[in-house]
């Protein structure tokens, strides 16, 4: 079953305008504490982002923020939400 609320782990360099990894772990475990991995989903805000990063860039730097995460985590923020919310 879908959970009813979601959030996208997304803009996070929207108003620091640079790619952050410290800040992106931070605002990760932070949403994680709160609504749970099966409830977040990895999103890019491009081409927003674009303006101070680029995509490989920033990708890397969620997926660095989120390696001390446990696999299913990760499998849930960068897969498995966005399947369920999707439809996929």
């Amino acid at each position: 079953r879908q959970p009813n609320v979601v959030s996208k782990l997304s803009a996070f360099g929207t108003f620091i305008h640079r790619n952050d990894p410290e800040h992106i772990k931070a605002m990760i475990l932070e949403t994680l504490a709160i609504f749970g991995s099966e409830r977040c989903l990895f999103g890019s805000n491009f081409p927003i982002e674009k303006i101070w990063t680029d995509y490989k860039s920033l990708l890397n730097a969620f997926k660095d923020a989120a390696s001390e995460l446990d696999n299913k985590s990760r499998e849930d923020i960068f897969c498995e939400t966005a399947m369920s919310v999707y439809r996929l």
